[in-house]
């Protein structure tokens, strides 16, 4: 459920910002920056899991938004939602492979 959050994809580019030296490494902040999300994600995420499985037991399908009949508008904007979540995700994603072929080349 955690991984649901997608922050792992940007972890090591978060930790390359970092400032770190032999006396005081990055990996010591890294990581307690990276429990507190993991945290926080799961304070948020929990809840809905505990209550979405209160009200509809095991008659989810793997896509949520394909079990939902009703209401409509509810479920398009939630499908407009996950179209702009994939293009933002996209553009931290495809970061890392577009700055690699400079540093190849040289310039």
């Amino acid at each position: 459920m955690a991984f649901a959050y997608a922050g792992h994809n940007v972890v090591l580019e978060i930790q390359g910002t970092i400032p770190s030296t032999p006396d005081k490494p990055s990996s010591k902040p890294m990581w307690q920056g990276v429990i507190l999300a993991y945290l926080v994600v799961a304070i948020c995420y929990l809840p809905v899991a505990f209550v979405g499985y209160y009200v509809f037991g095991n008659a989810v399908d793997d896509n949520i938004l394909i079990t939902l009949e009703k209401p409509r508008w509810l479920i398009a904007m939630a499908n407009i939602f996950v179209v702009v979540h994939v293009i933002g995700s996209y553009q931290v994603c495809v970061c890392v492979v577009v700055s690699s072929p400079p540093k190849l080349i040289g310039t």
